[in-house]
């Protein structure tokens, strides 16, 4: 079973296509699944839901969470197998509510060098049930394998993902595990049973994101 299990959709400032569109492209690039982590939003699970179960396509209701330290933003969460949103901004609170709601908690692109890392990761790691290894969205191949090293010396189960903001990159990154349904592709990432695969994502495809984020993207979906 192939999911990418990082995606952005109209409910993200900076996602330009809505989350029917997003698991449309699933299902046209034979994906199984997808994690809808829209920034700090749970806005397009209901619609992205609905959408999975016209197309066949499996939908894990997730969020990227943007944590807060003195008010900056140190670390991005991903928060995956959600029931609801997650209101915490500071660690470990946002693990703990994710993990109170038994879902499962990853840290996304943390050693992308153009956004940061949370400078606690090495002392912290305890607060991840995995790590995202493998994020399109990072332009510099060399910041991934830093990633993927951590995990490997941490003995951390390993992810990966498009980090998506429109229907072309769905897919570009993705996770692998054998599972029959998604509670089984939960318990195969906790277990470290994963393979992660993945291409960059071009400048242009992150330029749509940047100008969305500016309100500049003139064929964002309403």
């Amino acid at each position: 079973m192939k999911i990418d299990l990082h995606l952005h959709t109209t409910a993200s400032i900076d996602g330009v296509h809505s989350p029917k569109t997003i698991v449309r492209a699933a299902r046209e690039k034979k994906i199984d699944g997808v994690a809808i982590t829209d920034h700090d939003s749970v806005a397009g699970w209901r619609e992205a839901v609905k959408a999975g179960k016209e197309h066949g396509v499996l939908v894990i209701k997730g969020e990227e969470i943007a944590v807060l330290k003195n008010g900056a933003v140190v670390a991005h969460v991903l928060g995956l197998f959600l029931d609801e949103g997650i209101r915490a901004r500071s660690m470990p609170e946002v693990t703990d509510e994710i993990h109170d709601q038994n879902g499962l908690t990853a840290i996304a692109h943390p050693f992308d060098r153009l956004r940061g890392e949370y400078g606690d990761l090495w002392k912290h790691s305890g607060y991840f049930d995995a790590v995202e290894v493998f994020n399109s969205h990072t332009l510099f191949d060399k910041d991934n394998q830093i990633a993927r090293d951590f995990a490997d010396k941490k003995k951390k189960p390993m992810i990966g993902g498009s980090d998506g903001h429109s229907k072309y990159e769905v897919g570009f990154g993705y996770t692998e595990a054998r599972a029959d349904d998604l509670e089984g592709f939960r318990k195969a990432i906790l277990k470290g049973r994963t393979r992660v695969y993945g291409k960059r994502t071009g400048l242009l495809f992150h330029s749509f994101s940047v100008l969305a984020k500016r309100g500049l993207y003139p064929f964002k979906e309403k």
